[in-house]
């Protein structure tokens, strides 16, 4: 039997789907390509931007302002999730992705200690606040977009967009600077080399800002606006009547907040640092373990869309509780193919929840408070969990010795999400009994 041809309406919905697609992951590359380009060059940018007297105390320094910069993320949470929920999800996303690009060309072009003394560090911890104010709504608001024009039955493939996205961008990040540590000198590299990332984050911008440009409303949020039952203070109304959930999504995230910035971003930092192994092997570790990371994220997600998000969220966390302390031993006992060894468990791992929670959260809450309800425990966890994990670590390896404490780290948030995994209700379409599906 043959199959009738599509209709111009499906075929406008088809298009509009790819576009929202194409946004979304494009506007969520550029976000992660800068914060991971600024770790992967944590070294370095210590050298750039603080005296080196002590060179440890300036690395602490180097993390210190990359976890102070999420301090910023909350506020914007609040901000973005209030204006993307009454004014719309298109409208946030250009401003976000305009204003995280101006900041990362910024970057770009400061002077460093060298030059303008400490007027450096002060100049980039003002940009990264900024940069960390607009980039507070755009994976929000990216997830909440793909899944408001996602059908309800494969919204966890088409969510998943949004972490391809992000692990593209630590990719990219990782190779471009892995290959600038291998090509040029560590003159070059201090002189002017460490620049480039930051460059060529600002001309991905422009390409993510022109996509969204040609972006339509989602469908969910213009229904809302034609039936005149936008949220007046969706804040106020998601803390009122959603607190329990909010709570419980906190949790969750703490997994992939800190996984992010431990597993697929410091670790070329713990490899450099405590392994003492050449920067060019421990950023092609990350950039291999990236590689295999993005089709996991895919396989997982569509696991979500069949068999529910809470198995797929409760198998990530059982195993970094489980795993993440044999690995980490075992470290000490092996060179470049150990330590990639490990690096891909961890990764898949983290794939497990990174290629889910975004499903989930937006299943969580009604059109009308959704991009807020994303929003606030997505940017608070970053802010707990996230920026401050490779700072925390740093700091808590120089004071113990223990070069284990990434692994606590990464068991102490998995067993934290657990409780609220294993209340909540699972909010895949396909496994939802009607009565309970509003």
């Amino acid at each position: 039997m043959l199959k009738s041809s599509p209709s111009g309406t499906e075929v406008a919905l088809r298009k509009k789907q790819r576009r929202a697609l194409a946004a979304a992951g494009m506007g969520t590359v550029v976000e992660f390509f800068d914060y991971a380009s600024y770790s992967y060059l944590a070294t370095t940018i210590a050298s750039v931007f603080f005296p080196q007297a002590d060179k440890t105390a300036a690395l602490i320094q180097t993390f210190a302002i990359f976890a102070l910069s999420f301090a910023m993320r909350p506020i914007g949470g609040l901000f973005w999730g209030h204006y993307g929920d009454r004014i719309g999800r298109r409208k946030s996303l250009i401003l976000t992705i305009a204003g995280m690009g101006m900041a990362t060309l910024a970057i770009g072009i400061l002077p460093g200690y060298a030059t303008i003394g400490i007027g450096a560090p002060l100049l980039l911890v003002i940009i990264r606040l900024l940069q960390s104010f607009f980039t507070a709504g755009q994976y929000s608001g990216a997830a909440v977009l793909v899944g408001e024009f996602a059908p309800p039955r494969k919204r966890g493939r088409y969510v998943s967009v949004v972490p391809l996205g992000s692990a593209t961008g630590f990719m990219l990040a990782s190779a471009l600077t892995s290959w600038l540590h291998g090509a040029l000198g560590v003159d070059d590299m201090l002189a002017w080399g460490w620049r480039l990332p930051f460059l060529v984050g600002g001309i991905l911008t422009l390409i993510a800002l022109g996509i969204r440009q040609s972006l339509e409303e989602t469908p969910d949020f213009a229904q809302l606006q034609e039936a005149h039952a936008v949220s007046e203070a969706p804040i106020k109304t998601l803390m009122a009547r959603h607190w329990r959930v909010i709570v419980a999504l906190l949790m969750v995230i703490s997994v992939n907040h800190a996984g992010y910035y431990i597993i697929l971003s410091y670790m070329a930092t713990y490899f450099e640092v405590q392994m003492d192994m050449p920067s060019a092997q421990a950023g092609a570790i990350t950039t291999i373990a990236l590689i295999a990371y993005l089709p996991l994220l895919y396989v997982f997600s569509a696991a979500s869309d069949r068999f529910g998000r809470r198995p797929i969220l409760l198998a990530g966390s059982v195993l970094l509780l489980l795993f993440s302390y044999p690995l980490f031993l075992a470290l000490p006992h092996g060179g470049f193919a150990v330590a990639l060894v490990v690096q891909l468990l961890m990764a898949t791992f983290l794939a497990l929840n990174d290629s889910t929670f975004g499903a989930f959260f937006i299943e969580a809450f009604p059109t009308d408070i959704r991009y807020s309800g994303f929003a606030l425990p997505f940017n608070i966890g970053a802010a707990l969990f996230g920026g401050a994990s490779p700072l925390f670590a740093e700091w808590l390896i120089g004071l113990t010795g223990n070069e284990l404490v990434p692994a606590f780290i990464m068991m102490g948030v998995a067993a934290l999400s657990l409780p609220a995994l294993l209340t909540s209700r699972e909010t895949a379409p396909r496994l939802v009994h009607p009565a309970r599906a509003g």
